[in-house]
C-alpha cells in the first residue's frame, strides 16, 4: 500500500478500536442490518456481521477514513450477502426426469420465473422514486427518516424503537406525524 493510500483508508487499528467503542445504537443498528440481509438464508445475521468485521480488519474492504464505519460495515454486508445469493443464483438447477407420477429422492422443483431484467429495472426505479418522495417529506427530521427507512426494510416496531432510541409514546407519536404527513401529500395514495 502507498503512502496516500494509507492516509485515505481507516487501517486495521483505527478499525479495531472504532467497533470497541461502538455505541449501543450502533450496535443496534448494526444488528438490524444484519438480520435484513441475512435473510437470505445464506448467513445467520451475527455470522454475517463477524464476516463483515474480519474482512475489514484483514484488509479485504478498505474503508475511506471519510466514511462513517457503522455505514461502511452495512455496506459490507450486503455486498457479502449479495455475493453470496448471486453464487447460488449462477449455480445450475437439475430436475430429474422420472416416470409420471414417480417420486425421485432428492429431486427439487426449478426455480419460479422471476421478473425479467426490464420489469426489475422498473420496479427498482419505481421503489427509488416512491423513497426520494417520502423522504423530501422529512428533510429536517432525521428520526422520521430513519423510521420510514426502517418500515420500508420491514423492522419490527421494537427493533425500530431500539434504531431510533424512542421510547413507545414518543415511537407512537411520531409514527402518527409520518402517517398524517404522507396521507396529506398523498390523500389518494403514490401516484408517480
Amino acid at each position: 500500500m502507498t503512502a496516500g493510500a494509507a492516509a485515505t483508508t481507516r487501517t486495521r487499528n483505527e478499525i479495531a478500536e472504532a467497533i470497541r467503542t461502538f455505541s449501543p445504537a450502533q450496535w443496534a443498528r448494526l444488528r438490524l442490518v444484519a438480520k435484513k440481509f441475512a435473510g437470505r438464508g445464506l448467513f445467520s445475521p451475527d455470522d454475517l456481521l463477524q464476516e463483515a468485521f474480519f474482512r475489514a480488519l484483514e484488509g479485504e474492504r478498505n474503508c475511506p477514513v471519510h466514511v462513517d464505519l457503522v455505514k461502511f460495515l452495512a455496506e459490507a454486508m450486503r455486498s457479502i450477502a449479495d455475493g453470496e445469493a448471486e453464487k447460488i443464483e449462477n449455480q445450475a438447477t437439475v430436475v430429474p426426469v422420472v416416470q409420471p407420477g414417480g417420486v425421485q429422492a432428492g429431486a427439487v422443483d426449478p426455480k419460479a420465473p422471476e421478473l425479467g431484467a426490464e420489469d426489475g429495472v422498473i420496479s427498482a426505479q419505481n421503489v427509488m422514486a416512491i423513497r426520494r418522495a417520502i423522504f423530501a417529506l422529512f428533510p429536517d427530521d432525521s428520526q422520521a427518516r430513519d423510521l420510514v427507512e426502517g418500515i420500508m426494510e420491514d423492522f419490527s416496531a421494537e427493533e425500530l424503537r431500539k434504531l431510533t432510541d424512542l421510547d413507545e409514546t414518543a415511537y407512537a407519536s411520531k409514527r402518527r406525524l409520518i402517517r398524517r404527513t404522507i396521507d396529506k401529500h398523498y390523500p389518494e395514495g403514490w401516484k408517480p
